[in-house]
């Protein structure tokens, strides 16, 4: 893989575009014959054509993801301010995204779940990565994209299929990666998943599954309560979905 630096000659402007715009623009820089760089992410996709980005957010909701884009400048800021204060965090084993328990034979049962409010940013703030105020700006819960965006983006550099003479071409160039501030991010999804395990083994047989942040369980009130108890001394912001009624024909 061709490893090339994020630099201003590489991208000097941003704009966004509406999805619907974006097989225009590819077929424009075809018809031109164009060379560039373009990228599929979780929650937009890219086009570099001429040292411009242009942006096409996954949810086609240009206004909210622009108003947010402050976000990615100050958690970066925050980010580099960490790592040069001194301060370390070691990164938790790699656990899976998502868990189920296979040998769960439980019939006629409540399935109850707890789900984390804004959990990367709640963790990355808690592990002290955002300051406070980058936090409580990035609470808006039209910022919900972005600030996982401006989290995962972080370090983790982006990787681009070379566009050359209008035509799309395999090779990949990296833009924009940074260990440290990479493992950062590393910290903030393992130590979800670190939680989720815990929890796991707390709840035993009593477990169903968990899914990123949300976690699924048997629902009693000792359950309830071991879950809350376990997530508010981390610190966590969370809310209790509605019990759902399992019967041996479901």
């Amino acid at each position: 893989m061709k490893t090339i630096k994020y630099v201003g000659s590489v991208i000097k402007t941003q704009d966004y575009k509406t999805k619907d715009k974006e097989l225009l623009m590819l077929n424009l820089i075809k018809a031109n014959g164009g060379n560039g760089y373009y990228r599929k992410g979780n929650f937009s996709t890219e086009l570099v054509w001429d040292k411009k980005s242009y942006m096409f957010p996954s949810d086609n909701d240009v206004k909210s993801y622009t108003r947010g884009m402050f976000l990615f400048g100050m958690v970066r800021k925050d980010a580099k301010a960490f790592i040069k204060s001194g301060k370390t965090i070691k990164v938790p084993n790699k656990y899976p995204t998502n868990e189920y328990n296979d040998n769960f034979d439980k019939f006629g049962f409540k399935m109850g779940g707890t789900d984390l409010n804004h959990a990367y940013w709640r963790i990355a703030f808690n592990l002290g990565i955002i300051s406070k105020t980058t936090y409580q700006k990035g609470l808006d819960d039209d910022f919900k994209v972005v600030r996982l965006s401006a989290l995962s983006t972080m370090g983790k550099g982006k990787d681009y299929f070379v566009i050359k003479e209008g035509k799309l071409t395999n090779e990949v160039v990296k833009i924009g990666y940074d260990e440290d501030m990479d493992n950062l991010y590393k910290a903030i999804r393992y130590t979800c998943f670190k939680y989720m395990q815990i929890l796991k083994k707390m709840l035993g047989d009593d477990f169903i599954c968990y899914r990123t942040d949300c976690i699924y369980y048997v629902d009693v009130p000792e359950n309830r309560k071991m879950v809350r108890e376990y997530l508010k001394e981390q610190n966590m912001s969370m809310k209790q979905l509605y019990a759902i009624k399992k019967t041996p024909h479901e």
